[in-house]
């Protein structure tokens, strides 16, 4: 058959066999509740009676409690791990600068060593450590005097004296 507008009706080919979205909850309904297509089992809403949480307060607090575990999730698999890295940053730091300071003196005992392998370095070890010295020299061992008791009587000229004594003993003025 044709039509006015130079249509023909194919008989091999039929569009009215593809089910549209009202059919094919029809067609879900015929197939014993089951939908056709996928994932309608999860796209279907819940009849009232069937649900598991009634209500809109126990939906808000089921909604609270999740997002509270997902920002524990979070805060473990991101925010922890960021805060470990960045403390094990300083610890890195730290370390580098210990093991500045060990080679450092690890370089100023190998000064030492080379020193020691030396004549000079040798006597001069022993004259500090020991106490050694050559035949004909005399050793001499100045101590620096001992502190003597300040004992002034009390009165006037007395106390002013003894405080010029005790701010110079401390070396805070230069004499």
């Amino acid at each position: 058959m044709s039509s006015a507008r130079g249509g023909t009706r194919n008989a091999g080919h039929k569009t009215s066999s593809i089910p549209r979205p009202s059919d094919a909850t029809r067609a879900g309904q015929r197939n014993g509740g089951k939908d056709s297509t996928r994932g309608g089992e999860f796209t279907r809403p819940i009849a009232r009676d069937k649900q598991l949480v009634k209500g809109r307060g126990k939906r808000g607090v089921i909604w609270t409690a999740a997002m509270v575990i997902t920002a524990a999730l979070v805060a473990a698999l991101f925010v922890l791990p960021v805060k470990a890295w960045l403390r094990q940053q300083d610890d890195i730091e730290r370390k580098e600068q210990e093991l500045a300071a060990l080679d450092l003196a690890n370089a100023e005992l190998a000064d030492e060593v080379a020193k020691l392998q030396t004549p000079a370095g040798i006597e001069e070890a022993a004259r500090e450590e020991i106490g050694y010295v050559r035949r004909g020299e005399i050793r001499l061992t100045v101590l620096p005097a001992p502190q003597a008791p300040i004992t002034m009587p009390d009165g006037w000229p007395y106390d002013a004296v003894a405080q010029i004594v005790s701010v110079r003993s401390q070396g805070t003025i230069n004499p």
